[in-house]
């Protein structure tokens, strides 16, 4: 895990696909608990097998889709498609830090 944790310091983000729920999970928690200094998590997710990751991130992110409500219910802010995000990140992002 420390030579994961030294692989992912160095990138502005991580995208993990093709992974099991639990182990999305474990790598936010991984990146929270073991980099310095101590970094905002945000995930993003579109159905169920998201859920576990978003819970365990700083910031949920959910994607109303195909793959039903569940990662949308679990998160702290949901777009209807992922074209959105950027408007999410920079504008609302920026209102909420100069709050």
């Amino acid at each position: 895990s420390s030579t994961l944790l030294n692989l992912v310091q160095g990138c502005g983000a991580v995208i993990a696909c093709r992974v099991s729920p639990l182990q999305k999970a474990q790598l936010v928690r991984l990146v929270r608990e073991g980099a310095s200094p101590a970094p905002v998590t945000l995930s993003v997710g579109d159905g169920a097998n998201d859920v576990p990751m978003i819970q365990e991130a700083q910031v949920g992110v959910g994607i109303a889709g195909r793959e039903g409500r569940q990662a949308v219910n679990n998160s702290d802010f949901a777009i209807g498609q992922f074209s959105h995000i950027q408007r999410l990140l920079l504008v609302h992002g920026r209102w909420n830090y100069r709050r």
